[in-house]
């Protein structure tokens, strides 16, 4: 009984997160498989994040994958553009410590 009302709340927790976060309310097709894609879409949006956080050991939330997955773009982007050529071992060191900078224990 204890697995049915887990897997239960796994499913809500799921699609709350897809519609506060995710945009799976946000389609305004009337076409059955365009709305099957946007929804399948949203929901694999919000595992790819909880299996994200889970592989990098940090507590799972929307905003805390938000601040990452930003963090580690505008990391990627400095670097980028302004050309520099990073030393590996330091990258390697500090990298985990600069992109979890703003993220928020859930």
């Amino acid at each position: 009984m204890l697995d049915y009302y887990r897997t239960r709340f796994q499913l809500e927790f799921c699609f709350r997160d897809g519609k506060q976060h995710a945009g799976i309310t946000n389609c305004q097709s009337t076409d059955f498989r365009k709305l099957d894609f946007h929804f399948n879409a949203s929901l694999a949006a919000v595992n790819l994040a909880k299996a994200a956080c889970k592989r990098l050991g940090i507590a799972y939330s929307i905003s805390s994958c938000k601040s990452f997955i930003h963090n580690a773009y505008m990391l990627e982007r400095f670097i980028c553009v302004f050309g520099i050529n990073p030393d590996m071992q330091v990258i390697d060191k500090l990298f985990k410590e600069l992109i979890l900078f703003t993220a928020r224990a859930a």
